[in-house]
């Protein structure tokens, strides 16, 4: 079975250093044992900056067939700077001339300095017409601020062109979120991770999506293809809520659930639970989940066998595995 996953992630060591060094503090006021916590729990370093090497070889093992790389945590993307401009298109070239070495086994995802959403724009055409890329991954808000803010038009706009999609992938929560809702009377390292990859972070590109759809964005780009991971980012899950109470008014053409099942695409980045599977295959059809695994944070000795075990017929698992990444990326099949 051919295996596409396209929830992947690559580091690209001297940007990361450059986007720290311009971020200032982050969301997490640190305490005694959260540095260790950090240090311990960071991805391995071979396996994050290089696409060859261990990142091959796990992919050999697992049935893998193609990655589609995006860069992870401490993107440039999200940086609010003038910068981010150019640390965007050197993590891109770099990306692509990684992927130039093993052209059969991997993609790519842009990386956009959405601060310059004019040269955000520029840099998802370049890479698309110049550096073979796939579409684009934003990582959360920037500034406060979602893709539905008017700013970001000439993105949306030339995502539709391209017609490619966005990854809309989580990002922490900005201090004033955080802290509020996910500090507590516990330790640094929990308060990062009920903000991040315990739930807050989810609910938060969850509510993203839903903002692309309540400020028409989807209505003003028919044919804008949004990814979210993670089996959707609770939203998969809330269609019927959504329709109802949002029905409530008369402000969409479609119910919530019609942009949703129209125009965006699950993967479980992951988190691979079969009833979480069978959840989202009733909820927006297998015809809308890609396969990923969101490596190297997550890393799994099942990423095919998921597939392979997986309660689903076999025009489901091969659209799953990759029929629909096929389509939607245009990525050749075998």
């Amino acid at each position: 079975m051919r295996v596409i996953t396209v929830e992947e992630h690559f580091h690209h060591p001297e940007s990361v250093a450059r986007v720290l060094e311009l971020s200032g503090s982050g969301p997490i006021t640190p305490d005694a044992g959260f540095g260790e916590f950090l240090g311990t729990n960071m991805a391995d370093r071979e396996s994050a900056e290089r696409l060859a090497g261990k990142r091959l070889a796990h992919m050999d093992a697992v049935g893998i067939d193609v990655q589609v790389v995006s860069h992870g945590a401490n993107s440039p993307g999200n940086l609010a700077h003038p910068d981010a401009v150019e640390l965007c298109r050197t993590v891109n070239d770099a990306l692509a001339q990684q992927i130039s070495e093993h052209p059969a086994r991997f993609r790519g995802f842009a990386t956009l300095p959405l601060y310059d959403p004019a040269k955000a724009a520029d840099e998802l055409r370049r890479c698309v017409d110049e550096l073979g890329f796939v579409g684009a991954l934003t990582h959360g808000s920037i500034e406060g601020a979602f893709l539905d803010d008017p700013r970001f038009e000439p993105v949306l706009a030339t995502a539709e062109a391209v017609n490619l999609p966005i990854y809309v992938h989580p990002g922490m929560p900005e201090k004033a979120v955080s802290t509020p809702y996910y500090a507590g009377t516990w330790p640094a390292a929990v308060h990062f991770l009920f903000a991040g990859p315990a739930f807050g972070w989810h609910a938060e590109a969850g509510i993203h999506v839903i903002r692309l759809i309540l400020s028409g964005a989807l209505d003003r780009h028919p044919n804008l293809k949004l990814l979210s991971g993670h089996w959707g980012e609770l939203v998969a899950g809330w269609l019927d809520r959504l329709d109802e109470v949002v029905g409530w008014t008369d402000h969409l053409d479609r119910a919530p659930s019609a942009y949703y099942r129209e125009q965006v695409w699950a993967t479980p980045s992951g988190m691979y639970s079969q009833n979480q599977l069978n959840f989202i295959v009733a909820e927006i059809g297998a015809d809308r989940i890609i396969h990923s695994e969101d490596y190297p944070y997550v890393v799994r000795d099942n990423v095919s066998e998921f597939l392979e075990q997986a309660d689903l017929t076999d025009e489901q698992r091969g659209a799953i595995a990759h029929g629909n990444a096929e389509v939607l990326l245009g990525i050749s099949g075998e």
